[in-house]
């Protein structure tokens, strides 16, 4: 059913109801944790419940786990099917699944990227201890808004993978992944995105991805702990996980099988025991956005965003990456205007969920990641509250 947003006065009231995290600040931090929904706690609880009643089998779990799949497919857009999706504990794992479970051979690079989140930065260049992968970086940008251009050179024919976020978590930069992707499949390479930052917040270009990473408590709206790995069907048959459980086997109803076939889908990447509450507290946030509706979560979060950054310029606050139309990301990140940022980090939190983030060279930014249940008024007290502390 769709979800219905109030105009006027009626707003704020439907936003602390669905909402309740906002009855104590305005959260104004997607881009770091966001706080659960209220559909989302009833899930929990009412499966907890379930559970309680019924006991922990897997005919009560089923209906949620599978629709949870669904509803990723859906959202990635990219004629993902369920069975290609595989459940994990972070993003962290999620890239993790695909970092060790590609087929390396000796003289093989991959490519990251300096500036990206350590989580897609670190899994891959662990595999130089693993697995003997030369992991290659594109150099750093400031703005982190990267083209092909900046491939060229490091991209070569014994390059199996080129990782990268789909919008960056501190400059809030989205890349073209259709271009990128592009450029990396015609020098025979694979694309792996880390979309965090992105899915769930605004519609991504995900058809040239060969595997896409997520956790659910960003943008997503739901709960730590519950992530997910899509994989192409056409390299899915091709990864061997390197943790290879009971569940993830083929023949696994014959117990005493000892096989060692990984199953046909992505599940051959969920070993055993499955962390059921995540995925119905996951299965419900995700309801949430797609009864509000993705396209209109995308033009809510861009317009949010490009609005509090003309805010912020107006005031003459500094920011790390100035949006540009057609660049649909929801983070903008701004430093106070005399320079005492933590400062006014600090008077900014006690009404607002904000997020303070250091860049490479260790300045700081305060990072504003507005989500569709926002509104121009948070951003306009934002601005009121900055415009204070600097008088």
């Amino acid at each position: 059913m769709a979800l219905q947003i109030p105009t006027g006065p009626e707003f704020f009231a439907w936003r602390r109801e669905h909402f309740p995290f906002f009855n104590s600040k305005i959260h104004l931090t997607h881009a770091s944790v966001s706080p659960l929904p209220a559909r989302s706690v009833a899930a929990v609880s009412n499966f907890a419940a379930l559970l309680g009643n019924e006991g922990q089998l897997e005919t009560s779990a089923a209906p949620i786990y599978n629709s949870a799949k669904e509803r990723l497919a859906r959202l990635l857009g990219n004629g993902a099917r369920p069975d290609e999706i595989a459940f994990a504990g972070s993003t962290s794992h999620a890239l993790g699944l695909v970092a060790t479970s590609f087929p390396w051979r000796a003289g093989d690079n991959c490519v990251v990227f300096d500036g990206d989140f350590p989580a897609n930065v670190v899994v891959w260049k662990n595999l130089e201890h693993t697995h003997g992968v030369e992991v290659r970086a594109v150099p750093f940008k400031p703005a982190r808004d990267y083209s092909p251009q900046d491939l060229e050179g490091l991209v070569d024919e014994r390059t199996r993978i080129v990782t990268l976020s789909a919008v960056n978590f501190l400059s809030g930069y989205a890349l073209d992944l259709r271009a990128l992707g592009e450029f990396i499949h015609r020098k025979g390479a694979l694309m792996c995105v880390d979309a965090i930052q992105g899915l769930g917040a605004v519609e991504l270009d995900l058809g040239e991805a060969d595997f896409v990473c997520a956790d659910a408590h960003k943008w997503l709206l739901g709960p730590n702990g519950a992530a997910f790995a899509w994989f192409s069907p056409k390299v899915l048959p091709r990864m061997r996980p390197q943790i290879l459980g009971w569940l993830a086997i083929e023949g696994r109803d014959d117990w005493f099988s000892y096989g060692t076939q990984p199953f046909h889908s992505a599940e051959r990447f969920e070993p055993g025991a499955r962390n059921y509450l995540g995925i119905a507290a996951m299965e419900a946030s995700l309801a949430v956005l797609e009864d509000a509706g993705h396209a209109e979560v995308s033009r809510r979060v861009v317009q949010l965003r490009d609005y509090g950054a003309k805010l912020l310029v107006g005031l003459g606050c500094s920011l790390r990456w100035v949006p540009e139309d057609g660049n649909r990301g929801g983070i903008v990140s701004f430093q106070a205007p005399d320079g005492r940022t933590k400062k006014l980090s600090d008077e900014l939190e006690k009404r607002f969920a904000l997020s303070l983030r250091s860049d490479r060279d260790q300045s700081q930014w305060i990072r504003v990641s507005p989500h569709f249940m926002n509104c121009e008024a948070d951003l306009d007290e934002l601005a009121q509250a900055v415009r204070k502390f600097e008088s």
